[in-house]
């Protein structure tokens, strides 16, 4: 992809990385939280649906066990085969394969975010700022997912 390193990250340019790899230890003795129904859909689908139309170049699940099938949805899933080395296990295992692919930029998304939209996700996009760029959504108080990270 040939661009100019200040022009604006499109989506397209992107690789979406979602994580779906936890432990849900804070639900307790339930197995995977993702697999849990909410609003008439497992918890764990709700951002791969939001996300469906939006054309990331590539769209990537980290997962451990796969109880949930997000090839339907349009994702590569990768496996985490150490989910007890927490998040930034599966963070580097979507990185490094985006790199691989050549992104120009990775889209950071949690499976268990059920209220994430396309709009909120349209608008980490409208605030990046060429390849340097690092934008984070916001509960208010701390920087958290989706977030959007320039090569």
């Amino acid at each position: 992809m040939n661009h100019v390193p200040d022009d604006p990250i499109r989506v397209e340019d992107t690789v979406l990385v979602l994580l779906a790899a936890g432990r849900s230890t804070r639900f307790g003795d339930i197995g995977s939280k993702l697999t849990e129904e909410f609003l008439n859909r497992p918890l764990g689908l709700h951002v791969a649906v939001a996300l469906q139309r939006l054309p990331f170049a590539e769209r990537l699940a980290i997962v451990d066990g796969a109880r949930l099938d997000y090839a339907p949805y349009g994702f590569t899933q990768i496996h985490n085969d150490d989910p007890g080395g927490g998040m930034s296990r599966s963070v580097r295992l979507g990185v490094a394969r985006a790199k691989e692919m050549g992104a120009r930029a990775v889209m950071i998304a949690l499976a268990d975010m059920p209220r994430v939209t396309a709009t909120h996700v349209l608008r980490v996009f409208d605030a990046a700022d060429g390849d340097a760029t690092v934008v984070a959504s916001s509960d208010g108080r701390s920087p958290c997912p989706p977030a959007l990270f320039g090569a």
